[in-house]
């Protein structure tokens, strides 16, 4: 045989090798290393659950594909903790890897990405390292960090900090849906909680987008976020009872909108041309600081200097009792601001309107409304009207405009950058003054609350079998335990309760069961929707017998839906809404119940010993061979862990599940068998 026809051979013999991809489980480190080293596009690397001890890097090099990336990620989330003097160093040239579901307690700064990598996602872990130095350090290009918690922060270093090459920052970062809570105050310059760059980067773009963040009890120094890159989209972020500011330290034309801004010091402005607009701003002092510069890079000065601001856009945004609103500080010697737009906002109680203590010439002031401020204070009288613009909080705790508000189609000049308002709606001419823009368009922004990010966050894009707008504790999915005895509770008008059914199907009615309902009345809308984003009022001011603690029914019009939201409106009481069962009804309701009942017969689903600690078996028995997909979801319907995803033969099933990082509670287990779904409730002690 030639040798070019035997390498020939081996080549077909090894390419299917090569093309499949594998899933590995490893319960060590070493073990870890060594998968990794020799893993290829599309492999899922699963470390065990359990507590190991990092004393060297986890070195990271490979490259997946956008459609097969590398995959490394925990047991389940959560459950696989990494402590010690190391943890994951992804080098160039890595490309398209995903780290999932660690718990990170190794020392500071081991968490780290190097230039010259690209397509990376750090998704579900939960960054707790001690000591100084940043939790998570980030150079290269189009990574995305997403749905993480950075927590119990004590020491000088920065939750995230983004770093670049040269003097270009990281371009095309997303990062969004990250919880960042608690950390402590430090005495030394370096504790922001994230920081966009620093001012040898100042003067690159970045197009990067940070968004749907929830930062709350934040305060490692003055400086919260700090911004030190231009490009830069900040949006749709929630600041919350966070002693320390956000800041455009350096750079220019960054973009700041659709963020929440409550008990917080607001925001802080120096660079020129960026463009704020839309925000929400309560109980701030200050809500919005336009800097007093003290040098002009343009000019010639060093780029570490408070640069002048110059033509920055500040619109259409909405500030509700801020003791101070808008405010420029006093500085020896200041250069202060020029050419600055303040328009269209609403400003409403708190303190004097406007306080500038520094230079400010070439001030646009236009068509804001004031209203119960202490004066206008530096604000011209030609640059507001004084009137109520009929501001009220919803059911989501922001302020919203009223019908008949004068600040409707009120607004005055051409930004053709405002394209959105506070809730992500289109703006539409005539324009709205202040954050919001009354409009019946999807809602695709609110106050973020932790159930909506973090390790542990919905995933909207998730069809979640119930969330809900608030809760007191007693979360939504106890209307789906078949347990009159547990109930979702929200106390206030319009707070509701939403369940996505699997598929869009026809919806014929609600059962609902009342907390105290055999003791008070509820009144309650029902809205459908195919898409969870635009929504059809199915029935309105539905109210309870009073005289029941059962199911009642409440029949609507048959319509095609797939999400069915019960609004309340409190009871005949006081505000809260509570229930305690709720069943959606569908024309297929009798036929599904049936064939999950005799499904269940069949398939045998059980778990033993139930309830149980750390561990326990699922046992199953399938009478034909088909695709399975066994998995364990927590009671707010997120999956925690997936045990067994392929095609299984016929025959009975013995799987092992290890429970240990998971929160005492009650999950369930699902599985699904060609298509057809079957659950078990177990309890973790």
């Amino acid at each position: 045989m030639s040798t070019k026809i035997y390498a020939l051979l081996v080549l077909l013999y090894i390419l299917p090798a090569t093309l499949t991809a594998a899933t590995v489980t490893v319960t060590s480190l070493s073990a870890l290393q060594t998968v990794i080293n020799n893993a290829a596009a599309g492999d899922i690397i699963i470390l065990a659950n359990g507590t190991y001890t990092a004393s060297a890097d986890i070195n990271v090099s490979k490259q997946g594909t956008a459609t097969a990336p590398i995959t490394i990620q925990a047991q389940t989330i959560g459950g696989a903790i990494i402590g010690g003097t190391n943890g994951f160093n992804i080098v160039s040239p890595a490309k398209y890897i995903i780290i999932k579901g660690f718990k990170f307690t190794h020392s500071a700064s081991q968490a780290t990405m190097a230039s010259g990598t690209s397509f990376c996602r750090w998704t579900r872990n939960i960054f707790e390292t001690p000591g100084e130095g940043e939790n998570l350090l980030l150079n290269g290009n189009d990574h995305e960090v997403d749905y993480n918690t950075f927590q119990h922060k004590n020491a000088l270093g920065r939750f995230i900090a983004v770093r670049g090459s040269g003097s270009q920052i990281a371009q095309r970062l997303h990062i969004h849906h990250n919880y960042f809570f608690d950390q402590q105050p430090q005495t030394g310059n370096g504790a922001e909680t994230l920081q966009f760059g620093l001012s040898g980067y100042s003067l690159s773009s970045s197009n990067s987008i940070v968004e749907y963040n929830l930062f709350e009890q934040c305060e490692g120094e003055n400086e919260m976020i700090s911004v030190k890159a231009s490009a830069v989209t900040i949006r749709y972020n929630t600041i919350r009872d966070c002693p320390a500011q956000f800041t455009l330290r350096h750079g220019n034309h960054n973009v700041v909108y659709g963020n929440y801004f409550i008990n917080t010091p607001g925001i802080r402005i120096f660079g020129d041309d960026h463009i704020i607009f839309s925000n929400h701003f309560e109980n701030c002092d200050p809500a919005i600081n336009i800097g007093n510069g003290d040098g002009e890079v343009a000019d010639g000065d060093a780029l570490t200097v408070h640069d002048r601001p110059d033509r920055c856009v500040i619109v259409f945004n909405t500030l509700v009792n801020n003791p101070s609103n808008y405010v420029q500080s006093g500085r020896t010697n200041g250069l202060g601001a020029t050419s600055t737009t303040f328009a269209n906002n609403i400003i409403q109680g708190g303190g004097a309107a406007a306080s500038i203590a520094g230079p400010y010439t070439g001030a646009v002031w236009s068509g804001n409304i004031i209203y119960q401020t202490n004066g206008a204070g530096a604000m011209p009288s030609s640059g507001y009207t004084s009137v109520n613009p009929l501001l009220a909080r919803n059911a989501t705790g922001t302020f919203h405009l009223q019908s008949g508000s004068p600040a409707i189609g009120a607004a005055t000049g051409t930004y053709s950058a405002v394209t959105v308002d506070m809730d992500g709606q289109s703006r539409t001419s005539p324009l709205d003054v202040g954050a919001d823009e009354t409009s019946t368009a999807p809602v695709i922004a609110q106050i973020l609350s932790t159930g909506m990010v973090g390790y542990n966050g919905a995933d909207p894009l998730t069809c979640q079998p119930v969330i809900a707008s608030a809760d007191d504790g007693n979360v939504p999915a106890n209307v789906l335990d078949n347990d009159l005895n547990t109930r979702w509770s929200a106390s206030g008008d319009g707070q509701w309760i939403q369940f996505c059914l699997d598929n869009a199907t026809t919806v014929t009615g609600v059962q609902i069961a009342f907390y105290n309902g055999n003791t008070r009345t509820s009144t309650f809308d029902l809205l459908t929707s195919t898409d969870g984003a635009s929504w059809n009022t199915a029935a309105s001011g539905r109210v309870s017998s009073g005289t029941s603690l059962n199911l009642e029914t409440f029949a609507i019009t048959a319509t095609t839906a797939k999400y069915v939201r019960i609004v309340g409106h409190g009871n005949s009481v006081n505000a809260w809404n509570s229930y305690t069962e709720v069943k959606i009804q569908t024309s297929a309701s009798v036929a599904a119940r049936l064939m999950e009942e005799t499904l269940t017969t069949k398939t045998g689903l059980n778990s033993s010993p139930n309830p149980f600690n750390n561990s326990n078996t699922i046992t199953y028995t399938l009478e034909k061979e088909g695709k399975v997909q066994l998995s364990i979801l927590d009671l707010m319907g997120r999956q925690v862990a997936v045990l067994v995803n392929g095609q299984q033969s016929a025959g009975n099933y013995r799987t092992p599940f290890n429970a240990h990082g998971l929160a005492a509670g009650v999950y369930w287990v699902k599985l699904v068998h060609n298509g057809k779904i079957v659950t078990k409730k177990i309890v973790k002690e």
